[in-house]
């Protein structure tokens, strides 16, 4: 399926499930925002930049200021595969993405030292 900028800038993500940490809202708006433009032809957004962007987590307090993490997830791995397309189309080699870790939630400072 191929993702259009109407369809990033029409995107609707619920809010987290109740006990768990959403995404930051206007993080993953500003970087929707940037696809789109790239989708228009108006930025250089990658389908690398797609796969490594990471958002913060909402405090638990403030929870219904959070996306849903695995609905934003869900959401950027079509917008990955239609930038991948895209730039495999303007390249003679296509592009591979890793499939280590598919969340792009920012990883806490403790466990990034352990």
């Amino acid at each position: 399926m191929n993702i259009t900028a109407e369809d990033v800038d029409k995107a609707w993500f619920p809010p987290a499930p109740w006990g768990t940490r959403g995404y930051n809202r206007m993080q993953v708006d500003a970087f929707l925002s940037r696809v789109a433009a790239t989708l228009e032809g108006h930025d250089n957004v990658t389908a690398e930049d797609v796969h490594k962007v990471a958002f913060t987590l909402c405090p638990l307090t403030r929870r219904m200021v959070g996306y849903d993490p695995a609905a934003v997830d869900s959401f950027l791995r079509l917008v990955e595969a239609t930038l991948a397309a895209r730039e495999s189309a303007a390249m003679s080699t296509p592009y591979l993405a890793t499939a280590i870790d598919h969340s792009h939630a920012r990883v806490p400072l403790w466990r990034k030292l352990v």
